[in-house]
């Protein structure tokens, strides 16, 4: 039978202090952050609850207990994230206004994650999408709670509050000590430990204006708070810097793949080699299985799939096509794509981080500039220390990059004119040409 309690301790300097709700069933645990506010007693420790704020922490509890049954009953994944997700729609659905044509009074943060849940639903943003669009919700619900904020609407939200919440985000490291209960520590969370880096910002910056927008377009709020800031200084914080590209050369890629690594690096390196050759997202290439792979009728062994970042906004189901150079068709061979069989616990943390022991083991130390917002100036580190699964996938695009003459060097056409693009187009044996003539200077020995 699961039991619900209050948890999380007590704000040390301020009177009042958000609850978090914990379901207990046995070895299961669950966590949920309500986003009310309740003011201390004199002892400290406990919670001044009214009648009112009883039967809110009731209704939130009564949610909790729907979706882990719900959970069991569908065969979900039994995590956090998910039972958070569960609770949210539970309490979305509750909230939901009854007629389209009554005003709704719901508040701020169930209208954001319900705006989330329709952008799921009808295939605006995919799994992957949706789940670090709910982070970025509950990002904002601390942010109400720490500011006091947590009973206002969408319509109170202000252009002063936008910033505000712009410095919370760069900031929000400094409020992990001060709001413990709003950061519990448990698998799948980790509280930010330094200053948010300026694309973070700037992405939920626009997550956030996308549904000011949305609401504003269906006439839910009559301006987007982000249309009363000035054009310069909203050109000024929607202005995301990007570093230098990082990527290996093709002597350092080579270097990669002639090293012989030890036992506990090697699964990090059929990882990083596979994908390199194919160019894929990490998520795609964790999820193809050797049903994905066929041979051509001119015997070019090849991989196909739909990436799941698009498929949800393609017009057509055309698969990506890649021919695959023989590293990689040995790596496919040997493993059979169970690239992470008997690691229960992977996770992209734990690759980047024997990635990097890869790396640096294979001797690839080339310094390379990263701009770091504490200095606001460019610092240089080894190649290593900054790698993360993103560098399979803009080797592979380099490599490739490399190889190709430019469609307008002959001069026949003016640059960007569609025309070349309806002449012509790369079949697979082209492709196959160019990824051998891309590789073979990167990949010319055996795999280990």
């Amino acid at each position: 039978m699961e039991r619900i309690t209050i948890c999380g301790g007590t704000v040390a300097d301020s009177g009042c202090s958000a609850i978090c709700l914990r379901l207990e069933d046995g070895p299961q645990v669950f966590y949920h952050s309500t986003g009310i506010a309740a003011v201390r007693n004199n002892d400290g420790l406990s919670l001044k609850l009214n009648p009112e704020t009883r039967g809110e922490l009731n209704r939130h509890g009564l949610a909790m207990c729907k979706a882990y049954t719900l959970m069991q009953l569908r065969g979900l994944a039994m995590d956090n994230r998910v039972f958070e997700t569960e609770v949210l729609r539970m309490l979305t659905h509750e909230d939901a206004p009854l007629c389209a044509n009554t005003e709704t009074t719901e508040l701020l943060y169930p209208r954001f994650v319900r705006y989330l849940e329709d952008a799921h639903r009808d295939g605006v943003i995919g799994d992957a999408r949706y789940a670090v669009a709910i982070g970025k919700a509950r990002k904002l619900q601390r942010f109400l709670i720490i500011a006091g904020l947590s009973s206002i609407t969408a319509d109170d939200f202000t252009s002063d509050l936008v910033l505000e919440f712009r410095q919370f985000v760069i900031d929000e490291y400094q409020y992990v000590p001060l709001y413990p209960e709003l950061y519990p520590r448990h698998p799948g969370h980790r509280p930010p430990t330094k200053r948010c880096c300026n694309s973070t910002v700037v992405h939920d910056l626009k997550l956030l204006q996308a549904f000011f927008t949305e609401l504003e377009n269906t006439g839910e709020i009559h301006h987007s708070p982000f249309r009363k800031i000035s054009v310069k200084k909203r050109r000024a914080i929607m202005h995301v810097m990007y570093d230098d590209p990082v990527f290996l050369r093709a002597d350092e890629f080579r270097q990669v793949m002639q090293t012989k690594v030890p036992p506990e690096l090697q699964w990090a390196k059929d990882l990083f080699v596979l994908n390199c050759a194919i160019g894929c997202r990490i998520g795609d290439l964790l999820r193809l299985t050797i049903d994905k792979v066929a041979v051509s009728d001119d015997g070019i062994p090849y991989i196909h799939y739909i990436p799941s970042k698009t498929v949800g906004r393609q017009t057509t189901n055309k698969e990506v096509v890649t021919p695959l150079i023989e590293p990689a068709v040995e790596i496919i061979r040997r493993t059979q794509l169970k690239l992470i069989n008997g690691k229960p616990h992977y996770g992209r943390q734990r690759y980047n981080k024997t990635l990097r022991k890869l790396l640096q083991y294979c001797g690839i130390n080339r310094r390379v500039s990263l701009f770091s917002p504490d200095a606001c100036d460019n610092i240089c580190k080894p190649l290593y220390e900054v790698a993360t699964s993103k560098l399979a996938r803009k080797t592979h695009i380099d490599m490739l990059n490399k190889v190709q003459i430019n469609y307008y060097a002959a001069g026949l056409h003016r640059t960007g004119s569609d025309a070349v693009f309806r002449y012509t187009s790369l079949e697979l044996a082209d492709r196959n040409v160019l990824m051998k003539a891309a590789f073979e200077r990167g990949g010319d020995g055996e795999v280990t």
